[in-house]
């Protein structure tokens, strides 16, 4: 007998032999039941909410719908299909789905010319979010060829929400890293163009509420949206489905 299926029977024989503890038990359960399931997003209020267990969330919403103008992305221009992805840089599970699931999508979708992914903004973590949310528009403008090496290495920074890394000083320190970038032509164009990246960032975080988006990280794929750190076989079955069709 494994251990999930000893547990089990064990509460049971609990609630067979002691009435009076069966209510409490009962409850313990379905408390854990909502726990375990389904993936976690990060909402709008900066709090967690459970989805159900890895499944896309319909939606009448069409990637063709989706404004790519000037936002960063990767892959080819011309791929047959789409992922537009809003994120937060202070968002956790963001990070998980960039450092654990899109270098996969990256490796078997986007360089072999299947995948581009748009790169969108939902950045709603307080000052240090909307910060990054400025430097990621400006690295895309001058620097589009490197974007996503710098794009990576901020989440990989990532620390805590608010524990640190994120304010200006931290990511043009950051960007200095990265080979290829100019981190003070990144500051400077930061500052000149603050207003219009702003205004994109908030335009961004509308465009995804329409579609359904009240979280990080959130996601239109052909015809669904996706909520949370979805498991890479929710992302490939959805791709595979659009290329084949």
């Amino acid at each position: 007998m494994n251990q999930d299926y000893e547990s089990f029977w064990k509460l049971n024989k609990i609630m067979t032999i002691n009435p009076q503890k069966s209510y409490r038990v009962s409850i313990a359960i379905i408390v854990a039941g909502v726990l375990i399931a389904g993936a976690v997003t990060y909402s709008s209020s900066g709090k967690d909410s459970s989805l159900s267990g890895g499944q896309p969330h319909n939606s009448i919403v069409d990637i063709a719908n989706v404004g790519i103008e000037n936002e960063p992305f990767i892959g080819n221009p011309d791929a047959p299909v789409t992922l537009a992805y809003w994120s937060d840089f202070q968002c956790p599970f963001c990070k998980s789905f960039d450092l654990g699931t899109l270098p996969t999508l990256v490796k078997n979708y986007v360089e072999t010319g299947k995948l581009r992914v748009v790169f969108k903004d939902f950045q709603f973590l307080g000052q240090d979010s909307q910060t990054a949310g400025l430097a990621s528009k400006a690295v895309w403008e001058l620097y589009p060829d490197h974007y996503y090496a710098w794009h990576q290495a901020m989440y990989e920074a990532q620390d805590q929400e608010h524990g640190g890394f994120g304010d200006k000083q931290s990511i043009i320190s950051l960007t200095r890293t990265i080979q290829g970038i100019d981190a003070d032509a990144i500051a400077n164009l930061m500052d000149q163009r603050h207003t219009i990246y702003q205004a994109e960032q908030d335009d961004d975080k509308r465009e995804g509420a329409q579609f359904g988006i009240n979280g990080t990280p959130g996601f239109v794929l052909g015809t669904q949206t996706l909520a949370g750190a979805q498991p890479i076989s929710v992302f490939t079955q959805l791709i595979d489905a659009q290329l084949n069709k």
